[in-house]
């Protein structure tokens, strides 16, 4: 009777052993170097994009609106709150403030842009506020017709401090002797913030009775109430509830949704093209099974007139590639997350970026598992068919032949 440590052992034999051919031996290292590559730049790249994903959820979602509830009219009482919203959501909504915001184009003496206009109250939460460069929010007051705006914004308007710019508004016109005019109006810059983020470019903050002003809207009214989340990214789930029949749901996929949606794709598209990089190496893990299959069928008739039953061979040929393929996942692993863990610092060294530049990286732990799972279920397909073949060899024809 055969035990199976006598299968683990010739299968050892077949892999360490001299009785390989070179060929078939760098065949058999070139799988599993393709293998460690393969699993190690998946970490990486997807650690560097992971990270990527994090800064920008936290420097462009952190300033535009989550989201937005709003009426059909296109504004709301500041008295009617979303009572029922408020209630089934209370747990996923960090706070909730009213909003003016309607997009504008802002034009200075010598230069023009498009933008969006948010009407705020100074004693409520914002969190452009830590960005201010001189701190003057407390003279943002009604009537005053003051304007903050982003850096990127002020030089593209080449304006500055106590200069002032023209706000209009083109969803909303006004009769005037001439005809239909867009709402208008001449605002003073009163601060500049700084988030090195994409707001910089086109957002601005304006009192919010002034905004009200400028939208024509009824004496105490908003445009609706801006929702913080806890969990921007699962907005799509909140949005499908039946509580806003009286309600319009605008939320940051409006105008941040395929940017998103891009990097997503973009994600999986990396994803894709490491597996095929990873598929690729096993067919390597094939070739060696072949060659060696073919080397030795002499020996598996020999084993198989010992008693081997083909379960056994295919089982011996199956260790010898799985031994390829986790040999080429551990070292694949260890390499990425050490290469995901100082890739900043391996950059620097070899001056491939400059010193101010740092690659962001998040090293999820359940993504590892997963490219080791799907690697391990690639090499395991790739050595059942040799393996296969390989018991399938009848030892009367080959010994009566060898």
């Amino acid at each position: 009777m055969t035990y199976r440590p006598a299968v683990l052992f010739i299968a050892l034999r077949y892999i360490f052993g001299k009785s390989i051919d070179q060929f078939s031996r760098n065949i058999y290292w070139i799988s599993r170097i393709a293998i460690m590559l393969g699993v190690m730049a998946m970490i990486t790249v997807l650690s560097v994009m992971n990270g990527c994903e994090r800064d920008i959820k936290q420097s462009l979602l952190n300033f535009i609106p989550h989201v937005l509830l709003t009426t059909d009219k296109g504004y709301v009482h500041v008295e009617d709150k979303p009572k029922l919203v408020l209630r089934q959501l209370q747990h996923k909504i960090i706070c909730m403030q009213p909003l003016v915001t309607s997009n504008v184009i802002l034009q200075s003496p010598r230069k023009a842009s498009f933008g969006v206009m948010l009407g705020i109250n100074p004693n409520h939460f914002e969190p452009l506020y830590l960005y201010l460069l001189n701190k003057h929010i407390n003279r943002l007051s009604s009537g005053k017709y003051y304007i903050i705006i982003g850096s990127a914004l002020a030089k593209l308007l080449e304006v500055s401090i106590n200069d002032q710019i023209r706000v209009i508004v083109p969803s909303v016109r006004q009769i005037t002797p001439i005809g239909y005019v867009p709402s208008q109006r001449l605002f003073t810059v009163l601060d500049i913030y700084i988030t090195t983020s994409e707001v910089d470019s086109y957002q601005v903050l304006i009192h919010q009775s002034d905004a009200s002003t400028l939208m024509r809207y009824p004496s105490q009214c908003v445009t609706g109430w801006r929702l913080w989340l806890h969990e921007p990214f699962l907005v799509n789930s909140y949005s499908d509830s039946q509580l806003y029949k009286d309600w319009v749901w605008k939320d940051w996929r409006e105008c941040k949704g395929s940017l998103f949606q891009a990097m997503k794709i973009e994600k999986n598209i990396m994803s894709l093209l490491l597996v095929l990089i990873i598929i690729a190496a096993s067919f390597n893990v094939i070739s060696f099974l072949v060659l060696l299959i073919l080397d030795k069928q002499i020996e598996i008739a020999v084993l198989q007139t010992y008693g081997f039953t083909r379960r056994q061979i295919v089982l011996l040929f199956m260790i010898q590639g799985f031994g390829n393929g986790i040999l080429g996942i551990i070292f694949g692993t260890g390499l990425g997350l050490l290469l995901s863990n100082r890739l900043n610092e391996i950059l620097l060294f070899f001056k491939i970026l400059p010193d101010t530049v740092q690659l962001p990286v998040e090293i999820k732990y359940y993504q590892i598992l997963g490219i080791i799972f799907m690697t391990f279920v690639i090499v395991l397909l790739a050595t059942l068919y040799p393996s296969w073949r390989a018991a399938s060899v009848h030892p009367a024809k080959i010994l009566r032949h060898g």
